[in-house]
């Protein structure tokens, strides 16, 4: 199979954005040469060149700070491992496969990049524990064979050349990884490479699972930050246990989601930690102007760079534990137990887990608190006499002054130092924007929770 189809015109798998005949193109056709050399003249086959190309492009696309072994290495490991091969081959000695596919195992677990080479086997309806089901495995191995297994192959050469950059490797470790490079690449030793990550993502689930029960049946003799801690450890040595979790939750996630939408979940934080959001959602609604936003097609995502606004700005410092203890809040506060059970999922997703859904659900749940903020007015901050009665107030500095110094009043230093330092860098500059537009903002606010309400 071959991996990189690459012409002069395509863009460069580097990630520069750039031509690939005007980028690494000619790196990767030295790295194939010197590799060609160092494995020798005596020509090769279809299936031993497309590995030869797939090595070209790992070692030869640029990298900043990455470490490619030298081509002539590559091309030297490459034909011992060639060798060794067919010296099995002649022997037909079954022993020595497995024992080559335990070593793929090994080096799956022992390198930080190849980790991520795992089989979703719970998917397919396979355990860890128990029996081979020889018959979910053939579908396994037929399912990656086919067209829906390439963006895996992908992602698993990906995954390896990563490797190549990043992890430290002795010769006999990377005639290993030729190896599995080899059995990926060619079609029909697939289902080697196939099995070797099929047994490791089993073992992988096994010792994650068993790890995480030990952690936790020592939890009352743990204080919440060393038992997150030493959860987070496991999660972050086997990412595959970290995904069927998450995977897992995903109908626990969804039915408090819905209930947000609906307003069933009422989500309270404090003005400090959305604060900055409100100015950047106020600027961006100057930026497009009065003719798009009174086509009343804004929402969470085009309205304001949410993900921007909560991470580049230090946002999520503050938002993320009250959004936190707010969850807990309310999980300890129902009688409704599927909703306690849901809300412990959510957290367990945003404490623990580094599923990408944890960022979507972060952006969500910002922008609506974002909304729900300039929707209610007018408000009085609790145990304050600190009144927001329209949008302008969020850019009056003596308000915002006044709300900084009852922070600081109640120790909250950081939060008073950020509430000054969002207006300063962005409350000004969007004062103008809350004049032209607080209308239209508080309608765009209000219906966009309204409608979701009605749904």
């Amino acid at each position: 199979m071959r991996i990189f189809n690459l012409e002069r015109n395509s863009i460069c798998p580097c990630g520069s954005g750039r031509k690939y005949k005007k980028c690494c193109q000619s790196r990767v056709d030295e790295a194939a040469h010197r590799i060609s050399q160092a494995v020798g003249t005596g020509g090769f086959t279809a299936e031993g060149l497309e590995v030869i190309e797939t090595l070209a492009v790992l070692c030869g696309l640029q990298s900043e700070d990455g470490h490619p072994p030298p081509p002539e290495k590559v091309g030297r490991l490459l034909l011992e491992v060639w060798q060794e091969e067919e010296r099995l081959r002649s022997s037909f000695d079954e022993g020595a496969l497995t024992a080559l596919s335990m070593r793929v195992q090994v080096l799956l677990g022992e390198k930080h990049q190849l980790r991520t080479i795992r089989i979703p086997i719970w998917r397919f309806g396979l355990g860890a524990i128990g029996e081979q089901n020889e018959s979910v495995v053939d579908e396994i191995l037929d399912f990656y064979n086919g067209p829906e297994g390439r963006f895996f192959i992908l992602d698993a050469v990906d995954s390896i050349g990563m490797s190549l950059l990043y992890d430290d490797y002795s010769d006999e470790e990377l005639k290993t990884l030729l190896i599995a490079l080899g059995w990926l690449v060619i079609d029909d030793a697939r289902d080697v490479f196939l099995y070797a990550v099929l047994q490791k993502t089993k073992s992988d689930i096994l010792a994650a699972d068993e790890e995480f029960a030990s952690i936790q049946d020592k939890r009352d003799e743990k204080d919440k930050a060393e038992l997150y801690q030493e959860l987070r450890s496991v999660l972050r040595r086997y990412p595959i246990f970290d995904q069927m979790l998450s995977e897992e939750m995903d109908d626990d996630i969804t039915f408090v989601l819905e209930a947000v939408e609906k307003g069933e979940i009422k989500v309270d934080v404090p003005l400090y930690s959305v604060l900055g959001g409100i100015y950047a959602m106020v600027s961006k609604i100057s930026d497009l102007g009065k003719s798009l936003l009174l086509r009343r097609k804004l929402d969470t995502e085009n309205i304001l760079s949410l993900e921007e606004m909560l991470f580049s700005s230090g946002e999520h410092h503050f938002f993320f534990p009250e959004l936190v203890c707010f969850l807990d809040e309310t999980a300890k506060r129902t009688e409704d137990s599927k909703l306690k059970d849901c809300l412990n999922s959510l957290l367990f997703l945003l404490v623990l887990l580094s599923d990408t859904k944890q960022i979507t659900v972060l952006k969500y749940l910002y922008g609506r608190c974002i909304y729900s903020y300039i929707s209610r007015m007018p408000f009085v901050l609790p145990e304050t006499d600190i009144e927001f009665s329209s949008l302008n107030d969020f850019f009056d500095e003596q308000l915002i002054e006044r709300y900084a110094s009852h922070l600081e009043s109640q120790e909250l230093f950081e939060e008073a130092a950020h509430v000054r330092e969002v207006f300063k860098n962005q409350g000004r500059q969007a004062k103008e924007a809350a004049e032209h537009f607080e209308k239209e903002i508080s309608e765009i606010a209000r219906s966009i929770l309204g409608v979701a309400e009605e749904k």
